[in-house]
């Protein structure tokens, strides 16, 4: 009988550890939504325009992306004379990089469109997860560039998995991290955030930092009308 008290207590307390990790998990994530504007003003973002450069090796290039919610990602850029476009909808994606020798348009391949899918999101996974089927998993606390942030695995329902870094002062996402295709081959894609505006109700990044350089926004515009033309390879 005593064994069999201590093994219901046992059991007990691994349903108790679980739930304060799942509250702790929802707590995280409730702080970083109410710091981006909470729910409603999420909610009301149909699309976003963003414009912006960087600087590569020397070079000026410009960068236009444009989000739909759950319809369209597209990014069109203007480097050394050339004009470039890469984007995916809800029901299929086009690449044109004329820097990377290419001639003409190419249909992306299904792997492809399905793991930019989650792209598609303006609200981002972790906002409802739970009514969009993803999970998270809070893994503790890890330093970036200083700051201890917490560590927040996401497993998305498309079965992508990406990991989100907060910082706990301010409960903005700083660093991301996920698997990405770049030349054909899976790399580790990692994109630090930083000189968050608040736009339309919406605190929105107009710094991000990814290996090949920083991108600085100038502008960025939401709910504007846009062109059925992003939607073609043109």
């Amino acid at each position: 009988m005593k064994n069999l008290i201590i093994f219901g207590v046992f059991i007990i307390a691994l349903v108790m550890v679980q739930f304060a990790q799942a509250q702790t998990v929802d707590e995280v994530i409730d702080k970083h939504i109410a710091a981006l504007g909470g729910k409603e003003s999420l909610s009301k973002l149909k699309n976003i325009t963003m414009e912006g450069n960087l600087t590569i090796q020397g070079a000026d290039i410009s960068v236009t992306i444009t989000q739909v919610h759950n319809k369209l990602i597209r990014q069109d850029i203007s480097a050394m004379g050339m004009n470039g476009f890469d984007f995916t909808t809800d029901k299929d994606g086009w690449s044109f990089m004329p820097f990377n020798g290419m001639q003409k348009a190419e249909p992306k391949t299904a792997d492809d469109i399905k793991s930019s899918l989650s792209d598609l999101d303006i609200e981002g996974p972790l906002c409802n997860y739970v009514a969009k089927g993803h999970k998270v998993d809070l893994q503790g606390k890890e330093d970036v560039e200083g700051t201890e942030c917490f560590k927040l695995k996401v497993s998305l329902a498309s079965g992508k998995t990406q990991t989100y870094y907060i910082d706990p002062s301010s409960n903005m996402i700083i660093r991301s991290k996920e698997m990405r295709k770049v030349n054909g081959q899976e790399s580790e894609m990692s994109s630090d955030y930083s000189d968050f505006k608040v736009v339309e109700g919406v605190k929105m990044p107009h710094s991000i930092t990814q290996p090949f350089g920083t991108v600085y926004i100038s502008s960025i515009k939401v709910n504007q009308v846009i062109s059925d033309k992003l939607y073609k390879p043109e």
